[in-house]
């Protein structure tokens, strides 16, 4: 069952076969809803050790100021003291997601985690899957 499983009544899919924790967010992407992302990820992180992150951001609109990248980023740090696992975020192709992608890879990298931005499904779970 890849994308079958939930966790907790989220909408959080385990991909077992491919150790990928995957999430769809969509709407308005607020510093406070994108800390609650954050927890709930923990969470997933927590209990899947060893899982990859996977962030489908696409349908997401997000405006956040520089000190809450690092606000979110410092929450991510928080959860996941031992995570060491890969995170990829799906986001759209525009100029504006791309700076602040940029932006949060910067403040991810800081917080010692290796992340990277994609526009594309297939890329971003190559990258998830390949072993290091």
């Amino acid at each position: 069952m890849a994308w079958g499983e939930r966790l907790m009544a989220m909408a959080i899919n385990i991909d077992n076969d491919n150790k990928i924790i995957h999430r769809t967010v969509a709407g308005d992407l607020y510093t406070e809803r994108s800390l609650q992302l954050v927890r709930e990820l923990g969470m997933a992180v927590n209990s899947h050790k060893g899982f990859n992150v996977l962030m489908d951001m696409r349908e997401t609109e997000t405006k956040p100021e520089m000190l809450d990248l690092m606000q979110i980023a410092s929450a991510c740090a928080q959860l996941g003291s031992d995570f060491d696992s890969k995170i990829a975020f799906l986001i759209p192709n525009t100029e504006e997601r791309i700076r602040f992608a940029q932006l949060f890879k910067a403040c991810m990298e800081a917080q010692g985690f290796e992340f990277r931005p994609f526009f594309d499904y297939d890329a971003a779970m190559e990258w998830l899957s390949k072993q290091e």
